[in-house]
């Protein structure tokens, strides 16, 4: 008799938790969207609390000179990751 009760409520609970979790009918919601700060800000902010920042621009791997390099990035400036959209 015990063995029964403990059976049913095992089951009893199990299908509570399935009923419960099968239910939802909530649509998906679209992440929220926040306006980007001003070019530069980043850098201003970190300027502001005492932080250098680098030169703009990446600088050249060692090895390869300046003017090769920009005109690396410039010849494949089309191909380049940009911003996350």
């Amino acid at each position: 008799m015990r063995t029964a009760r403990l059976g049913a409520a095992v089951a009893l609970v199990t299908f509570t938790f399935f009923a419960a979790s099968c239910g939802s009918s909530t649509e998906p919601q679209p992440a929220p969207t926040t306006q980007p700060a001003g070019h530069g800000s980043y850098a201003s902010c970190l300027a502001a609390n005492g932080v250098q920042t680098p030169p703009a621009g990446p600088a050249a791997p060692p090895g390869v000179d300046p003017q090769t390099w920009a005109k690396a990035q410039q010849a494949c400036a089309d191909k380049a990751p940009g911003p996350a959209s």
